[in-house]
This record gives structure tokens, sequence and C-alpha cells, in this order.
């Protein structure tokens, strides 16, 4: 995981810059993906297993916009206003499922 804080677009970007920034944010998801289907941390609890299934849930929806901003990013050279906004959104939709996915192990491990 990403502990280095990632700088958010401004309104006008390159779209080789926000490839990286996408690939990087695509590579934590992934990593969530596999720690989330491990078995070390598998639901105990209907609770448990209900935040693990919304978890992985945004983790589809959050695989399948960024296969979409990709193509956004390689269309053109330059992203302004409206395209700049949906990666920046995209970005802090992941920081903010990584907090999730965070808590929800911590919560596995306390009950261990």
């Amino acid at each position: 995981m990403t502990t280095e804080k990632t700088k958010l677009p401004e309104n006008v970007l390159d779209g080789n810059s926000c490839l990286v920034w996408l690939d990087r944010s695509y590579k934590d998801l992934l990593q969530w993906k596999r720690k989330l289907e491990s078995y070390l941390f598998e639901p105990t609890t209907q609770k448990q297993f209900e935040i693990k299934q919304q978890l992985s849930d945004k983790m589809d929806a959050l695989v399948r916009r960024h296969k979409e901003l990709v193509q956004l990013a390689r269309s053109g050279k330059k992203l302004i206003g409206k395209q700049v906004e949906l990666i920046r959104n995209y970005l802090k939709e992941t920081r903010e499922l990584e907090g999730g996915v965070q808590e929800y192990m911590g919560m596995l491990h306390q009950n261990a």
C-alpha cells in the first residue's frame, strides 16, 4: 500500500501524468483485493461479512471506472475541467477505500 501522499491533479493536466496516478491507484486496488480475498481476513460475523461485501463491491466499481479513465487519459494530450475532476474523485475514492479496507482488517485482528 502506498504510504506517501498522492499529489492531486490541477485543473489542466497532461494525460501521461494521469496515467501514472491511475496506474498506481490501480495497483493498490489489486493489492487490497488480494488481501481482502485472503483466508486471513475471512469474516466471522454477519456485520463483517456485510462490510467485506461492500468493500468488494466498491473495489469492483473502481476497477471498472479505472478502465474508463485510462481510456480518457489516453484519448488526448491535455485533460481539462470535468475530466480532471473525474480523475481527482477517483483518486479520492481509492484513498477512502484504502481506509475502509484497513479498518476492516483491524476489526478482524481485534477479535482474534
